[in-house]
């Protein structure tokens, strides 16, 4: 498993880091509020590469990202906490 990461500094006003494995295609989202660390599952890469490439990365995942995708929020070290996939 080779993770992706991205640091999205100023570029979002709602989350600060993504991390994607493209073996399971899932996207680990950690959020300001919390922080909090949300998995969405069946992300597939090109809609990974889109959100990296987004002018507007903030629109591209809460319209593409959090509403079409299961969910389940998870640890810091990403392992589960008790949530099953979410939709």
């Amino acid at each position: 498993m080779i993770m992706q990461n991205h640091l999205f500094g100023k570029d979002s006003e709602i989350v600060s880091k993504a991390h994607y494995n493209p073996d399971t295609e899932t996207l680990f989202l950690t959020y300001l509020s919390g922080p909090t660390t949300i998995a969405y599952r069946n992300v597939p890469v090109t809609l990974y590469n889109e959100l990296l490439r987004s002018a507007y990365p903030d629109v591209c995942i809460r319209f593409k990202i959090q509403a079409r995708h299961p969910f389940r929020r998870v640890g810091k070290s990403y392992g589960a906490l008790n949530y099953t996939f979410m939709k």
